[in-house]
């Protein structure tokens, strides 16, 4: 229990009363001095006794993304066994510079209310959202009772991911073509190519009984194989490559990447230049992924570790701000023989030499080259049977 700022305001004025009716002997001040003192200290003991039985839960956006909507779900129960006094409900954030209010009425046992209000997502990181705290007031606003229903819940604000065409076969071949670990498991997950005849050997799970019933004889799907190597995708995290506007720009690059090859179904890692892997494998590796580029931030290593420990990808997409005369080696280590290359940079020329290698895509973007249009342009114009200027200039 607090005394509020009119409670001061009126203490104050009591010991004026007293001063007063002592200079000016006029027991009259007296008694309003004794009365205002009295009113504070029932006002303090009203809304200490009443302590309600309260619960809430707060429920954030699934997905908090820079540039998106920030919405929080407030949900209040009163789980005690008496009606609620009128209350105002305080959620702060944004390490509390920020808050937001709502002036709660009283709720019947069992009784639930709801709210909502919008949290701001200018930048990406981790936040903090609460704790929601019940405020108390007596009805002449002289005490107040604070009371924590939720506590504080931190919540992740992911980069901006644009909507850009997957990333290109830029190069190798199927895996089933050279893993021996592949060959004879069955692919589940390519497109129905065509129906043939049963052969000695042939997996029996991928009979088609309907055709064979049709035709009398056995009949098996084979499907046109879809296992391919997997893409990385690299962020170059080299302080001295980026200035914060370049970086920024570069996570959001990785992160369209990642969801691009996620909803085509491509098989994808998320590396640094550090040589961390971004993600964890699994169901929800794109969500694991993200969760990392939101708090990401600039190393202080210059090299490239990845290139060092002999990492190598039969197509590899390397983000970085400005690209350096030495980074031509590092990459020409981490790709394989007949691999493709994506070079996609935030403050400087994508340019980079190949060594006998087919010509990489190059993509430059910045403020005023937005990465969705400038890489779909450049991914269109790679494709092309002609394709004698790969580096994208689209202008917005």
């Amino acid at each position: 229990m607090v005394v509020t700022r009119r409670g001061w305001s009126f203490f104050g004025a009591a010991l004026g009363l007293v001063v007063g009716g002592r200079m000016l002997g006029l027991p009259q001040l007296w008694i309003l001095a004794t009365a205002t003192f009295a009113l504070i200290c029932i006002s303090a003991a009203w809304t200490a006794s009443r302590r309600v039985v309260i619960g809430g839960e707060r429920r954030p956006t699934e997905r908090l993304q820079v540039g998106g909507e920030g919405r929080v779900d407030l949900v209040v129960v009163n789980n005690g066994d008496r009606t609620t006094p009128t209350m105002a409900l305080t959620d702060t954030f944004d390490k509390g510079r920020r808050s937001a209010r709502f002036l709660l009425a009283p709720l019947s046992p069992g009784e639930t209310a709801r709210a909502a209000y919008r949290v701001p997502t200018d930048r990406r990181g981790r936040f903090e959202l609460g704790p929601l705290n019940a405020a108390i007031t007596d009805p002449f606003g002289l005490a107040e009772s604070d009371q924590r229903i939720i506590d504080p819940t931190e919540v992740l604000v992911y980069p901006r991911v644009h909507e850009i065409l997957p990333l290109p076969e830029l190069g190798g071949d199927d895996l089933d073509s050279h893993a021996a670990e592949l060959r004879g498991r069955p692919d589940t997950g390519g497109e129905f190519h065509l129906l043939r005849e049963y052969n000695a050997g042939d997996d029996l799970r991928r009979v088609h009984w309907k055709a064979t019933a049709r035709r009398s004889r056995m009949m098996v799907r084979q499907d046109e194989s879809k296992r391919r190597a997997p893409v990385l995708v690299m962020l170059d995290v080299r302080a001295g490559a980026h200035d914060r506007a370049s970086f920024e720009l570069a996570v959001e690059a990785v992160a369209s990447l990642a969801t691009a090859l996620e909803r085509a179904h491509r098989p994808f890692s998320v590396m640094t230049t550090t040589g961390e892997e971004l993600g964890h494998l699994g169901q929800r590796h794109l969500a694991t992924v993200l969760d990392a580029l939101a708090v990401i931030e600039p190393a202080a290593s210059e090299r490239v570790v990845p290139a060092l420990a002999g990492r190598r990808a039969t197509t590899l997409a390397f983000v970085t701000g400005r690209a350096r005369g030495t980074d031509a080696a590092a990459l020409d280590l981490m790709v394989r023989a007949g691999g493709g290359l994506a070079l996609i940079t935030t403050s400087g020329p994508a340019a980079i030499a190949t060594r006998g290698r087919r010509a990489p895509l190059l993509v430059e973007i910045s403020a005023d080259r937005p990465f969705s249009p400038t890489w779909n342009t450049a991914v269109l114009a790679w494709q092309r049977p002609d394709r004698a200027t790969l580096h994208a200039t689209t202008r917005r």
